[in-house]
């Protein structure tokens, strides 16, 4: 057991729950928002989760083996597409449903604000439940590493494989899923401002391009963490983030502009 590598999973975990507590305190401050609407966009993500996961676990078997006659890199492909289609779909119409219905019956102004902090809420949320996990990992690598031989190991070659593996891991190896909850945090406020302004606008084709960019993402990370690796994966991801991070500086404006030019009654 290396202690290094125990201590990249700490902190880890511990900044996974940390940096999108710290982003949305932030926009509470900056802003004078309410915790109220962080604690919403955490919320309706596990509320999407609950009927999400069940659906795509159901369906993407039989999906996969319908597609399999078809050569194992087409099927791969196919199910990548799958699921990000339904992780766009269930989540950005999600998002459009809260936004519409929810938040004008609850008094929640529609305001580019809000929709950083509900952004904020919503993959934060994601961002603790992989803390747990990574958490989880932790002490799984302890258990199974540790030179007091913790728990006693069947004498099975793939167990002891198992455990080979988990005696390589170096640091480097689990510093990249911090990279990749940050940039998904990015990507998540990215959408929630596109989901906004697809309400405020009245314009349900910017809610189709969430949908498209959301499955776009899923799919690539599903695609080429199988095939090229995970050091090729975090790049796209890296670049769809930039992308992300373009698009909240440049809506963030426009809406700055929208607001302007309304009348004090008229700002949602």
């Amino acid at each position: 057991m290396d202690p290094l590598v125990v201590a990249t999973f700490a902190v880890v975990a511990l900044l996974e729950v940390v940096v999108p507590l710290a982003l949305g305190y932030w926009f509470v401050r900056r802003f004078g928002l309410s915790w109220r609407v962080f604690v919403l966009g955490a919320l309706f993500f596990i509320a999407v989760q609950v009927i999400h996961t069940p659906f795509v676990l159901l369906t993407q078997g039989p999906l996969y083996l319908a597609l399999l006659p078809s050569g194992t890199t087409a099927a791969l492909a196919g199910i990548a597409v799958y699921l990000g289609l339904m992780a766009g779909l269930f989540e950005e119409v999600g998002r459009y449903l809260v936004y519409r219905y929810y938040f004008g019956r609850r008094g929640i102004s529609l305001s580019r604000e809000n929709g950083l902090l509900f952004g904020t809420g919503w993959g934060g949320v994601e961002s603790m439940i992989v803390a747990l996990l990574v958490l989880s990992g932790m002490v799984s690598y302890i258990l199974l590493t540790g030179d007091a031989g913790t728990i006693p190991l069947p004498d099975d070659p793939l167990v002891r494989e198992q455990v080979e593996v988990l005696r390589a891991l170096t640091p480097l190896d689990i510093l990249p899923g911090l990279a990749e909850r940050m940039m998904t945090i990015t990507l998540h406020i990215a959408w929630s401002l596109m989901v906004l302004a697809a309400v405020v606008y009245e314009r349900k084709v910017l809610l189709l391009l969430a949908v498209l960019w959301h499955t776009a993402v899923d799919a690539a990370a599903v695609y080429l963490s199988q095939t090229l690796g995970l050091l090729v994966t975090e790049a796209v991801v890296f670049v769809f983030a930039v992308i992300g991070l373009a698009y909240i500086l440049w809506e963030w404006r426009r809406m700055g502009v929208r607001a302007a030019s309304l009348p004090a009654e008229d700002v949602q």
